[in-house]
């Protein structure tokens, strides 16, 4: 099964290198939704080598959406890129799917990570 890595953004310029390269482990495809960002967010997706597409302007909600369309994976992982989700908890968190227990998984930073 092919994952797919969905990183919405608007002005993570800090983190979204890292993010990129770090989700690209347990990818097979990483994009990034850019909310229109007004620093180096989307240039430095781009130098990462990720697609990246912009939103429509409606929130994080819409980013989601065309994220969604976008990808060409069987199962999609959506990553925050100012840090809160850590790249190393996607396969623990597509374990499930993979293994047919369940169709979708939801991680939570109020419960410490992955578990």
């Amino acid at each position: 099964m092919k994952i797919s890595v969905v990183v919405p953004t608007k002005n993570e310029e800090i983190n979204v290198g890292w993010i990129i390269e770090s989700a690209k482990k347990y990818a097979d495809e990483v994009i990034v939704i850019d909310g229109h960002s007004t620093d180096r967010t989307r240039e430095i997706a781009e130098a990462c080598g990720v697609k990246v597409f912009l939103d429509n302007r409606k929130g994080k909600g819409d980013a989601i959406r065309v994220g969604i369309a976008n990808v060409t994976g069987d199962i999609i992982v959506f990553i925050d890129a100012d840090g809160s989700h850590l790249p190393e908890d996607i396969p623990s968190l597509v374990a499930p799917i993979k293994a047919g227990e369940c169709d979708h998984v939801t991680g939570s930073r109020m419960r410490g990570g992955v578990r």
